[in-house]
């Protein structure tokens, strides 16, 4: 489930208003009330749209406690995004620190889930997994000591790990 920081934010408003969010980024409405009825055709057609997506495993995963790892982890994501892309136009020391400290966190929530096997999907779980080490392969890198990536190295790890984010997990 790739989900972009301002996506995170709308969940997160979302879950706590009593909305999820799909792992497509679509917003859908927690089941109206029994009664809810309404002779505005509109108003009953979205009544409808949010009964059929009631249902939809990916909101049932979001709101599971492996679904909250995973906005967690989402948001440490960007946040390690944003701290390169900083350094990158920035590269000071401070500026440096704050992405190894952010790499430091996504490698660190990466475990976390990987360990605790109730925070793992039942679909495509194999999939989420290999998601999860490579981005522990790209906070590797991250880290100084002799593991330190290239710039090069750095990219192509980047890449694979949002590559592999691109899936559908509940």
């Amino acid at each position: 489930m790739r989900l972009n920081r301002a996506a995170a934010t709308i969940v997160v408003v979302a879950i706590l208003s009593g909305c999820g969010v799909a792992a497509h980024g679509a917003a859908a409405v927690a089941p109206p009330a029994k009664n809810m009825t309404s002779s505005h055709p509109a108003t009953s057609q979205l009544v409808a749209a949010i009964r059929s997506t009631a249902t939809d495993p990916s909101l049932v995963w979001l709101e599971s406690a492996g679904g909250q790892a995973q906005m967690t982890f989402n948001d440490d994501v960007d946040s390690l995004a944003w701290a390169l892309e900083i350094e990158d136009h920035s590269p000071t020391v401070a500026n440096h620190l704050v992405f190894e400290a952010d790499a430091r966190v996504v490698r660190a929530e990466a475990w976390k889930i990987l360990r605790t096997p109730a925070l793992l999907p039942k679909v495509n779980r194999a999939r989420y997994e290999r998601m999860l080490k490579d981005f522990i392969v790209v906070a590797n890198l991250l880290q100084p000591g002799p593991g330190y990536g290239t710039t090069a190295q750095d990219d192509t790890a980047w890449y694979a790990a949002q590559s592999a984010s691109n899936i559908t997990v509940s």
